[in-house]
């Protein structure tokens, strides 16, 4: 085997979120209120929008839970006219619940084929919540050897801290170690450190990941 330890990112590689237009109707009915999906997909466009012009949030929402929230609660600020409360809903119900975290077609079988071959596995996610909980709900918690997360150690990827605390965790040297992301800035960073890195292009939410491509590129036999 070419390498003797995988570190993956989370959403967008390993796993999707449910729909956020179909979270937006099912809330708002939770609150009193009946909204289109049509309406609800325009509230969640408007929502992305808002989201980009707050620049001083966005740098800072994945290096502490408090942030995180803050800043996606702010960037929900247009679904407040659908009913008040919802934007905090969306963050509590949608963005932060383990049951909203679906992960691909292809991750389990990816996992296990990894874990099959002995290698241990760690994630490495920017985010601001306990995605554990996420993998705990599915069970594929069993296969992760530790969670980095940027929101517990103050510092996000590309920064070198979040892969070099992940290799040392797992006891396995960067130069041994494989980086399977989706994010060409944020999950390069391994390189700087020594990892080999694979950066996979985007696919539908739900769609087969390639996920298959990183077991490939480390020499391990593929488990369905």
């Amino acid at each position: 085997m070419r390498y003797e330890a995988v570190l993956f990112d989370n959403g967008g590689t390993l796993t999707h979120r449910t729909s956020p237009v179909a979270a937006v109707r099912t809330l708002a009915g939770r609150l009193g209120v009946d909204i289109g999906e049509e309406e609800a997909a325009r509230y969640w466009r408007r929502s992305r929008e808002h989201s980009r012009t707050l620049w001083a949030e966005k740098r800072r929402r994945n290096l502490s839970r408090a942030e995180h929230r803050a800043a996606y609660v702010a960037g929900y600020a247009p679904f407040e006219e659908i009913a008040p409360g919802l934007a905090d809903l969306m963050y509590d119900e949608w963005k932060t619940s383990p049951l909203t975290m679906v992960p691909y077609p292809d991750t389990l079988p990816t996992l296990k084929s990894f874990a099959s071959a002995g290698l241990p596995i760690g994630i490495v996610s920017n985010t601001g919540w306990s995605i554990p909980d996420g993998y705990a709900a599915t069970g594929l918690d069993a296969f992760i050897g530790t969670f980095v997360l940027s929101c517990d150690i103050g510092v996000a990827k590309p920064d070198p801290q979040p892969f070099l605390l992940a290799c040392e965790r797992l006891e396995v040297p960067p130069a041994r170690t494989l980086m399977v992301g989706n994010n060409r800035l944020a999950d390069s960073g391994a390189i700087c450190v020594g990892c080999h890195c694979l950066i996979l292009p985007p696919v539908p939410p739900g769609a087969t990941r390639g996920l298959r491509a990183a077991a490939d590129l480390a020499g391990v036999a593929w488990c369905r």
